[in-house]
């Protein structure tokens, strides 16, 4: 008779331990999930951001006049057409672009383009861009992440 309790006794801590152990195996698959969502989103950020880069170079006349500078966000649909735009209205329209695919693609998705000395400063209500001249054009970008902690990624670009 003893030996069948122990027995039992022995089944119950197994059944125990295996719990803990499967509880465990759960909240790491959730925290993978969320560290996963915050890599794609970060991914995004870094793909936008070269995005913008390559729409700079694209326009060599706006890039060397400082037209990416802080840029006015007014898209112009003559660009889209056969007759074209100035480089100006051009460099505007692709920022007024780039700002809309940012809202759309991140959540809460910000940024802003500027000559900046120092570009890993500054956040979404001001960006800190001091546009001294001779320092590169930076590309900011930021968004919220899971718990409303607002997250900036930034990259210079040299001209």
């Amino acid at each position: 008779m003893g030996a069948d309790g122990f027995t039992l006794i022995e089944s119950l801590i197994t059944i125990v331990v295996l719990a803990i152990g499967v509880l465990a195996l759960a909240i790491l698959q959730l925290r993978t999930l969320v560290d996963t969502r915050t890599a794609s989103m970060r991914n995004i950020a870094t793909a936008m951001a070269y995005n913008m880069a390559d729409q700079m170079r694209s326009n060599e006349i706006g890039l060397t006049a400082g037209y990416f500078n802080n840029p006015n966000a007014l898209p112009d649909a003559a660009c889209y057409t056969a007759k074209g735009c100035t480089p100006e209205v051009m460099a505007s329209t692709s920022y007024a672009a780039w700002r809309d695919d940012l809202k759309a693609a991140l959540p809460a998705g910000e940024g802003v383009v500027c000559i900046d000395s120092t570009p890993n400063d500054g956040d979404a209500a001001n960006p800190a861009c001091d546009g001294v001249s001779g320092n590169p054009y930076a590309i900011k970008i930021w968004w919220r992440e899971e718990k409303s902690a607002t997250q900036r990624f930034a990259t210079a670009f040299v001209p």
